[in-house]
């Protein structure tokens, strides 16, 4: 299983985005080889956006979905400790610790866009659509 992340659904669902092309050619090629899941994390960051329920729901049909467990949620909460110690003064994006957690939790591979804090999580082997075979 490959659980995918809400900056790849960004890009692959806006076909203006810089990093649509990447991201459309990833998703296919890995569809082919694993099966392609998405968070319940990326789910709420995408209707944040702005998407209604029922066309996020059709976009992300073929995806398998993974809800956020009490296992990662620890481990998210562990990870943003270690890292943020001063969190109350800073907001740093939260949710990309849930879903790393996630894999990790799972275990399964993380495919990203976003190569910030990869050490926090380093039992995770994370994919990312620029540098994976076309």
């Amino acid at each position: 299983m490959i659980l995918a992340d809400t900056s790849v659904f960004v890009a692959w669902l806006d076909r203006t985005h810089k990093d649509h092309r990447a991201c459309a050619r990833v998703l296919e090629h890995w569809a082919g080889q694993d099966q392609l899941a998405d968070s319940a994390v990326s789910y709420a960051e995408l209707a944040a956006g702005g998407r209604t329920q029922e066309a996020l729901d059709q976009d992300l049909q073929d995806f398998q979905r993974i809800d956020l467990d009490f296992e990662a949620a620890w481990r998210a909460g562990l990870a943003f400790g270690r890292t943020y110690p001063a969190a109350r003064d800073r907001k740093p994006v939260f949710p990309d610790f849930f879903i790393r957690a996630q894999a990790a939790a799972l275990p399964c591979k993380h495919l990203t866009n976003d190569r910030r804090r990869l050490a926090v999580f380093p039992e995770v082997e994370y994919i990312f659509p620029d540098k994976s075979p076309s």
